[in-house]
């Protein structure tokens, strides 16, 4: 079966090599039809020429079949002579004839469909010719009519039969096409889908070492400097060694911190698990962020207002999402506020959901510091829960991010209603002076 299958394809892809093996056995059929004929005329007319044009005339009925696929309407009008002669010449039915049911089936399928219509119904006229012209035996009238009816509906039937075929296999080939070209555009979309989920990885996956590194070396950086600043200061060297060695324990305790998460992501993105499905720090992990930072040398404090309970609670992507918003806003502050400078970390429940307010009073942001892909992560972060997100210089000096992430009902009415810049904004600057007034 797999080497027939084979056979039909190839036959399928050169139409014109298999049309031709048609018309060539229809051709030898016609030549030894005309040889028969010729047999019985000899002694009418013992003419050579009579029999070259009938062997022209028995070609006549092939030729034609050779385009029954590539172009249809030419091999109709081809055939439609040699028919004619035919009616003319004899009143016998010939083995040429079942072109007539060929050619309707092939201009039914592989014609337009006005065409088939046109061919349809000269296929009808040339069977209501054909009754006529084969029923006349010099018998009487009502025996010449019964058999014209008789031999008319017979040729008809077999025309319509034919076409309607065509027809038919015209729709499924029609069908078959569209179901074919939908599933390859259900494929090119899946392979889009798939490059936009890899697009998606790559990027949550630079999002997460980002996040992981910038902060750890950031820590390390200022740890370093501030041990080669004690070193060279005048002073007790029993007590800069006992700084010495606090700073470099934070050292490696950030190192050992930062060398776990990311064999921790690199872990699960080796085993086929997504970056959401490796293990993600959460909410009650902040106040060890910021004792973490505050222990490298940055001044910083934590305040929390509200109560978790106040609302629905935040899913691990979420948790995770307001870790990172406050890790790369104090690595932000220890590489960019400048030195003396102090951060204030407040997390706000209420029964909208969590919002988080870094801030600090350094130099806040030169022209092409502070802007990075840190910022971008985290509005995508944001993004991701519908929430808002604010990035901006402090009017009294330093930096501040204030990030919204609703939960529950809150977070179903962003999607559905879009950002709003404009209420965000109130919010922000509401909460600002309520931070200086607290001040």
């Amino acid at each position: 079966m797999p080497r027939v299958k084979q056979v039909s394809d190839w036959f399928g892809a050169h139409p014109m090599f298999a049309d031709s093996v048609w018309a060539g056995l229809i051709g030898i059929a016609r030549l030894v039809a005309t040889a028969n004929l010729n047999s019985r005329w000899v002694h009418i007319s013992p003419v050579p020429t009579l029999e070259v044009l009938s062997i022209v005339w028995a070609l006549s009925f092939a030729i034609p079949m050779i385009w029954r696929r590539t172009r249809p309407v030419l091999a109709c009008w081809l055939l439609l002579i040699p028919h004619v002669v035919q009616l003319v010449v004899t009143s016998q039915p010939m083995p040429g004839n079942i072109t007539v049911i060929m050619m309707m089936y092939a201009v039914a399928v592989h014609g337009s469909q006005r065409a088939g219509r046109i061919w349809l119904g000269v296929g009808i006229l040339a069977a209501a010719a054909a009754g006529l012209r084969w029923s006349y035996q010099g018998n009487g009238l009502e025996q010449f009519l019964t058999v014209a009816i008789f031999n008319f509906l017979g040729l008809s039937a077999l025309v319509l039969a034919s076409w309607l075929l065509g027809a038919f296999n015209r729709e499924r080939h029609a069908t078959v096409a569209s179901l074919r070209d939908r599933a390859e555009a259900l494929e090119r979309e899946r392979d889009r889908f798939a490059e936009l989920a890899a697009e998606q990885e790559r990027s949550r996956i630079s999002r997460e070492m980002h996040d992981v590194v910038a902060h750890s070396l950031s820590v390390i950086v200022v740890q370093t400097d501030g041990i080669r600043y004690a070193l060279d200061q005048p002073g007790d060297p029993a007590a800069q060694v006992e700084q010495a060695r606090g700073a470099l324990d934070t050292i490696g305790q950030t190192a050992r911190t930062a060398l776990r998460d990311t064999r921790a992501l690199v872990g699960a993105l080796r085993d086929g698990e997504s970056v959401e499905m490796a293990p993600q720090p959460q909410l009650d992990d902040i106040p060890q962020l910021v004792a973490s930072t505050a222990n490298s040398g940055l001044p910083v404090e934590l305040t929390i207002d509200g109560d978790p309970a106040w609302h629905a609670p935040l899913g691990p992507a979420q948790q995770a999402a307001a870790y990172r918003i406050v890790q790369e806003s104090l690595t932000n502050v220890i590489k960019h506020a400048g030195p003396g400078a102090h951060a204030w970390v407040r997390l706000i429940h209420d029964p909208s959901g969590l919002t988080i307010w870094v801030r600090d009073d350094g130099q806040g942001t030169l022209d092409n510091d502070g802007l990075g892909h840190g910022l971008i992560g985290m509005r995508e972060r944001v993004a991701s829960s519908h929430g808002t997100l604010t990035a901006r210089n402090r009017l009294d000096g330093g930096f501040e991010v204030i990030a919204t992430l609703p939960v529950g009902d809150q977070s179903a009415a962003a999607q559905a209603a879009g950002p709003r810049p404009d209420t965000h904004r109130r919010g922000n600057d509401n909460g600002r002076r309520g931070e200086d007034n607290a001040r």
